[in-house]
């Protein structure tokens, strides 16, 4: 899996992809932790991150795309809607039955599903629009 922040990805804008680069290095911390077998160890602290994380960024990230008027927000705002909802089942999974493999799986499926379904796809479209934003209005 990808977890650097590629430059076709960056929006150009430093808080929103340092955001990005903070996620991608969780999903790398999880990852490495799984081939250590201590997955169900790293569970915990990547509930925690992503709690604080879906809150800060989605409210950061969709409020540039209604300042800059993005096109795309109606279904970005969705699928950070969605993605917000399966961190809040997992948190749950985790407060009832602790860390487990099958736990483990699921986040990494989760994660890996977010960066092909919304990073490279939603966030790249994101990213292309506010550098033709960015490009055709000035700098920020």
């Amino acid at each position: 899996m990808h977890t650097e922040l590629r430059e076709d990805l960056e929006t150009g804008i430093e808080e929103i992809d340092n955001q990005h680069r903070d996620l991608l290095r969780k999903i790398d911390d999880l990852l490495q932790a799984s081939k250590e077998l201590r997955g169900q160890e790293e569970i915990a602290r990547l509930l925690w991150f992503l709690k604080r994380y879906v809150r800060k960024h989605f409210r950061d990230e969709e409020k540039l795309q209604r300042e800059r008027g993005y096109p795309g927000y109606p279904q970005h705002k969705m699928q950070h809607d969605w993605f917000y909802r399966e961190v809040q089942r997992l948190e749950g999974r985790y407060a009832a039955e602790g860390a487990s493999i099958m736990m483990v799986v699921q986040s990494i499926r989760m994660m890996s599903d977010w960066l092909k379904n919304h990073f490279m796809k939603m966030d790249k479209a994101l990213a292309a629009y506010l550098r033709r934003d960015t490009a055709s209005s000035g700098p920020l």
